[in-house]
């Protein structure tokens, strides 16, 4: 059973939270809720959460500073947030602290469970590939550097997606992430290709379009800055791949997003 962490702190919501959807049928439990950050914080450390649905402004401690919070202690829960807070400085943080579902208030429960559902397939698929990644010696890894702390692959990789989430919006190449977590190009391809089943080109073009939508049903922010902010230089390239992704153009994802909000 996955776990699962609510956090808001009007108590009506989170009591339809814990009612309305089907968590056992959908194969999760609900680990804690919590009508704080801080609340939420001491739960997490106790029952570490594989989801966390998350208002962003609470008192106390705020949604974004409990998720910074969440990942200093080395928790990689996917996490909804749940609002109607839409500036967008505050998606561009929650971008940075790798949120990409998001649900704007008053909650539409269908579209909250399809998401919740969809989050749950992505754990159990990402736990499943992890399982036979690390039981599986597929080759050997070099020897490090001297008197440098020895990572292991999986280490690697997480330093690595971190820090491409976190330069989104630039030129990003192979040599370059490679040579920031240390180790030589073609390993660092065989790595990231079984790690995360796709190569590097399709994982920062999925990154960068997952960010997109984020933002796009987040905030009111120009099609042009978003695509700029997310590494495309050229509007009409950003529409292209984005409509190759996901089957419809930025413009018609935003306006679809925001009728399903209005519902």
């Amino acid at each position: 059973m996955l776990k699962v962490l609510l956090v808001d702190d009007e108590a009506p919501i989170l009591g339809n939270l814990r009612r309305v959807l089907p968590w056992q049928e959908m194969g999760m439990e609900i680990a804690g809720m919590a009508r704080s950050g801080m609340e939420a914080l001491r739960i997490a450390e106790e029952q570490p959460p594989d989801i966390v649905l998350c208002d962003i402004r609470m008192p106390v401690m705020d949604g974004l500073t409990f998720i910074g919070k969440l990942r200093e202690m080395g928790l990689e829960s996917e996490v909804l947030l749940l609002s109607g807070y839409q500036e967008f400085d505050y998606a561009l943080e929650a971008i940075r602290l790798g949120v990409k579902e998001y649900i704007c208030k008053p909650i539409h429960y269908e579209e909250l469970g399809s998401k919740v559902r969809e989050i749950g397939v992505r754990i159990r698929n990402k736990q499943y590939k992890d399982k036979l990644y690390n039981s599986i010696p597929l080759f050997q890894e070099p020897p490090p550097e001297q008197d440098s702390p020895r990572k292991t692959a999986d280490q690697l990789m997480n330093q690595a997606a971190q820090y491409i989430s976190q330069r989104l919006s630039c030129d990003l190449g192979i040599e370059e992430v490679a040579n920031t977590i240390g180790i030589s190009s073609s390993y660092f391809c065989l790595l990231f290709k079984n790690r995360f089943a796709m190569t590097f080109v399709e994982y920062v073009t999925l990154q960068r379009i997952e960010a997109a939508k984020f933002m796009l049903a987040s905030s009111d922010k120009s099609i042009t800055a978003i695509s700029s902010g997310v590494g495309y230089q050229e509007r009409r390239y950003f529409t292209k791949v984005f409509q190759k992704q996901t089957g419809m153009t930025p413009k018609e994802y935003r306006d679809r997003h925001k009728k399903t909000d209005t519902r």
